[in-house]
């Protein structure tokens, strides 16, 4: 009796090695294809569902003739909480260093809320057609473009300045879904002209944005994009940049 009491456990020891040898394996091939998929699309732990989340993807997967006719691209994977609701915008011409002032050619929509949490691509991409840059956005099955002529230069040089509210190299980053979204911000520094705006004199550049508004500051993002500040309004419910290029 005793034998196969001895028998049992050591068979049972066996089994017991080789399913968790297995699983090892496993895991460790689990963990690569993870690994992987972080890489392409930047990791986004979600530690609060009712925020809002951003992480750009470092090295975008776009098809080779994709690719030969787009100057730029930036990818970012997005978290939109249950219920968020946002106006998307889009406009080339003259913008400031800071906020969402801006003058020229645009294009905005809004999104359909949903009950339930979803997990996006957002991409935005310039190209040249004919004598003019277009800016091109991608969002949740929408998108839009926008002529940015301002720009007279034949190729995106590295005097431009671009600003994102996200950085690969710093990790992703969650705000308040009431918080305006400046996504991305390009201008060009040697173009600054001071204008009469709203009763006072700002710099402004030739430039673009992307926004990302909620619809409840629907009005507030009417009047900062003409220059105006909203009466009681907190210049920390526009987000701050992460980095430039």
């Amino acid at each position: 009796m005793n034998l196969l009491a001895r028998l049992f456990t050591c068979l049972f020891l066996l089994v017991g090695s080789i399913v968790f040898f297995r699983l090892s394996i496993d895991n460790r091939d689990l963990r690569s294809r993870i690994d992987q998929l972080e890489a392409e699309l930047g990791r986004m732990p979600i530690n609060n569902e009712d925020r809002v989340y951003f992480a750009e993807i470092e090295s975008p997967n776009v098809p080779p003739e994709v690719a030969s006719n787009i100057e730029r691209i930036w990818q970012f994977r997005c978290y939109f909480p249950p219920g968020y609701d946002f106006i998307r915008f889009n406009g080339g011409g003259r913008i400031a260093k800071e906020g969402i002032y801006h003058s020229g050619g645009s294009s905005s929509g809004w999104n359909s809320p949903r009950q339930e949490a979803t997990h996006k691509l957002f991409t935005v991409s310039i190209q040249r057609k004919a004598n003019q840059w277009q800016a091109f956005y991608s969002v949740d099955g929408s998108s839009g473009t926008t002529s940015w002529s301002s720009f007279d230069a034949d190729h995106f040089d590295a005097a431009l300045v671009i600003e994102k509210i996200v950085s690969s190299k710093q990790g992703p980053r969650s705000f308040d879904q009431n918080t305006i979204l400046p996504l991305l911000r390009i201008y060009d520094p040697r173009s600054a002209e001071d204008k009469e705006v709203a009763g006072k004199t700002m710099a402004t550049y030739v430039g673009g944005l992307f926004v990302l508004c909620p619809k409840t500051l629907e009005s507030e993002f009417g009047q900062l994009s003409r220059g105006e500040t909203p009466t009681g309004f907190e210049s920390d419910r526009i987000a701050t940049v992460a980095s430039d290029e």
